[in-house]
């Protein structure tokens, strides 16, 4: 546990390894709790953060602390799903099930994917909000090559889902479920006053709606059709479901229009043809970027009921650059309010620029842009200007949290390249003010550091390609096992002696040997972390771009954030939205600010929590030991008889908790708590009080979600 008020950045960031074949960008996301996937060819990686702090023998941490710990899950991605994964969502809202010949593969119009898709690999993953999955945690939408989106979630456990780590209970991933799934022959549900017409589409992008209430969510995705369909998302968890169970899903689609953009489309054989579009965000058109205003008139309130959606039937406003392949755009997370309107921000990475944008989003006439060919605007080609970096894209951009204090012209960014060589200097570049990492003194996140400090490495030519000369000697025989060991990196722990092999050698001639790949870039929920992901090749021998032949690292870093005072504030109020979970990790790694009540055994508690006990006083003075029958004595979070036999409290009522199987324990701060179903047997008088003021989900000491 830690101290009352500990020192902020006490861990540091451990940066690790992964066997893993990258093959597509913008990889890495972070969802609301901290929690972080990665995707890879055929497969997901999900770690789960760790909250817990060994004690020394002085009082402080000790050990080594990891952010994430040794419960990964990994589970592949390739399958492709039968529409009867969607037939419960059909019955809860009384509609028939469609009934069509199916065959697994693509579908929409395309040439290719409308043929049907032997490869299903992963192109794009994003989590949901917070509320979607058990225990009020997010989900993960995975897009696969087939054109579909599956949703993937946690199971019901077996209340066995947890292990002993550093003498408390931690989170492991048990196996996640397909919940449901949309494309490539998964259909949905239409709202009242849809018409159905039900077609296997092929799915291109998709995005979550942030910050629609804790009741449900907004998913949009853009089919090849250039059609954009908005969903309503919305699931009830059941705390006692069997093991396996991925709980009762009410997912209907609520909207759907054309977005086409004001440019004509152009035949693939045309000479100004040139591809564009992206799976990382809903660019629905060719060199235009539109915003289509949507509008909850009825938001999820009421939980499993339809919401009112409308959308303006033009784009309220747009902006035409030239959009090549993978173009994306990032919103600033703060609606902003100048005079009497209502202001977003956001950067376009088009993607060899980044390029800002501002929209009055409650602006009224719309200002629509009109038809027109891209010669006119002047984006057919990219700019002359900038044509150094076109060939090296921007795989991750990332705002940083807006100062409330102090107004910018644009937003503070980070942006991150695919390629980055010692020949490269743009493969990193930020708007930010960079004092010195706290970590090592370097400028800039650590992670650039350790990306610097891998492609400025050199070596004299002869040592560089030494084992490439001796693999040509080697004969054919051995090629397999040569290609193996023919890894740069294994020169500082070979056996032989340089100065002794290498007499005379030309120092002065010497090459770096190291380039690094850059699949993407993403930020903590209070944006005080940041990590990439990486891969790293040499530069003077071949590798094979297998599980064992590409060695990829997620890096982390973080900015100083409390090296500027004024921004204190700003930092508490960033932080003050945010899960119980995100606010912890900000705090242990992101220099965030302490949370109180969760590493700190000497916490009181607040009103709120005071006069929830004081409604059970009355049934713990009642309750004796489960062992002799003697009368129960509270110190403190423990309950203990005059024999000595102690018994943990429940951390929302104060009860102390006589048998095993009646808790869940919180993964934040390790406490226990009574589950709401046994709370109703043993005081059924306070059943209106248990029901309303007491989560079934989360802690009521912290805030923290159970892990089982």
């Amino acid at each position: 546990m830690a101290s009352k008020d500990p020192p902020q950045n006490i861990l540091p960031l451990e940066s690790f390894s992964l066997t893993a074949a990258p093959s597509s960008t913008h990889n890495i996301v972070w969802s609301p709790d901290a929690e972080l996937a990665i995707g890879c060819d055929d497969c997901v990686f999900v770690f789960v953060p760790e909250f817990s702090i060994p004690k020394a023998s002085n009082g402080g941490s000790g050990g080594v602390v990891r952010q994430y710990n040794e419960t990964t899950l990994r589970f592949p991605t390739v399958e492709h799903r039968s529409p009867e994964l969607n037939r419960p969502i059909f019955n809860l809202v009384k509609q028939r099930f469609p009934d069509f010949e199916y065959t697994p593969g693509g579908g929409g119009s395309g040439t290719v994917a409308s043929q049907g898709s032997s490869m299903n690999h992963l192109v794009a993953l994003d989590w949901s909000p917070c509320g979607l999955g058990r225990m009020n945690r997010s989900v993960l939408a995975v897009l696969t090559g087939s054109g579909s989106i599956t949703i993937y979630c946690e199971g019901a456990s077996d209340g066995m889902n947890a292990f002993k780590l550093r003498g408390r209970n931690a989170r492991t991933l048990s196996p996640w479920v397909a919940a449901w799934g949309v494309g490539a022959g998964m259909l949905l549900p239409l709202a009242e006053g849809h018409e159905a017409d039900y077609t296997k589409e092929y799915i291109t992008a998709f995005a979550w709606a942030r910050g629609t209430g804790s009741h449900g969510a907004l998913l949009a995705y853009a089919n090849d059709d250039d059609e954009v369909a908005i969903i309503s998302v919305q699931a009830k968890h059941d705390s006692s479901a069997s093991p396996g169970d991925c709980g009762q899903w009410r997912v209907e689609e609520v909207a759907r229009f054309v977005a086409e953009g004001p440019h004509p489309k152009i035949d693939p054989t045309d000479p100004d043809y040139s591809p564009s579009g992206s799976s990382y965000t809903l660019s629905w058109a060719r060199n235009y970027v539109g915003f289509r205003q949507v509008t909850i008139h009825s938001p999820h309130e009421h939980m499993m009921k339809s919401p009112s959606v409308e959308v303006g039937k033009v784009d309220s406003n747009g902006v035409c650059h030239y959009l090549s392949t993978d173009a994306f755009v990032v919103w600033e997370d703060l609606i902003w309010t100048i005079g009497e309107s209502k202001v977003c921000r956001g950067m376009i990475a088009t993607p060899s620029q980044a390029k800002a944008f501002q929209i009055q989003f409650d602006s009224r006439p719309s200002s629509r842009i009109a038809k027109h060919n891209t010669d006119e605007c002047k984006t057919t080609y990219p700019d002359p200007e900038n044509e150094g970096l076109t060939q090296n894209p921007i795989t991750g951009l990332i705002i940083h949290p807006p100062s409330l204090s102090q107004t910018t012209a644009m937003p503070s960014y980070s942006l991150v390249r695919l390629s980055a060589t010692h020949e490269n200097d743009g493969w990193f570049q930020t708007n930010l003010p960079l004092p010195p990492n706290p970590d090592d003194g370097a400028i800039g996140p650590r992670w650039a550091t350790e990306i610097n400090q891998t492609i400025e490495h050199q070596l004299p030519r002869a040592m560089a390609y030494k084992p490439l000369a001796d693999a040509d000697s080697a004969g054919s025989d051995d090629d397999s096992a040569d290609e193996e060991e023919m890894d740069a990196d294994s020169m500082e722990g070979s056996d032989y002696d340089p100065e002794e092999n290498f007499a005379g050698l030309d120092t002065e001639d010497q090459v770096h040997i190291s380039r690094v790949c850059i699949w993407g870039m993403t930020a903590s929920p209070g944006g005080g972390v940041t990590a990439v992901f990486t891969s790293h090749y040499s530069t003077v021998w071949y590798g094979r771009d297998t599980y064992a032949g590409v060695k990829c690292r997620v890096l982390f870093g973080r900015y100083d954030r409390n090296a500027d005072r004024s921004q204190e504030a700003d930092t508490a109020l960033t932080t003050k939205k945010l899960s119980t979970e995100a606010r912890v990790f900000e705090w242990m790694y992101g220099g965030g600010p302490p949370v109180t009540g969760v590493l700190d055994s000497t916490t009181q508690d607040n009103e709120e929590q005071v006069a929830l006990k004081d409604h059970f006083a009355m049934i713990g003075r009642s309750q004796t030991c489960s062992f002799c029958g003697l009368p129960l004595e509270p110190m403190g979070k423990m309950a203990r008889c005059g024999n000595k036999h102690a018994f943990a409290t429940c951390a929302t009522t104060g009860l102390p908790i006589l048998a095993p199987g009646m808790s869940r324990t919180c993964g934040v701060c390790g406490c226990k708590c009574l589950k709401r179903e046994d709370l109703v047997s043993m005081a059924p008088q306070l059943k209106d009080i248990i029901m309303d003021e007491i989560s079934a989900e989360l802690c009521g000491g912290c805030g923290g979600k159970f892990i089982n």
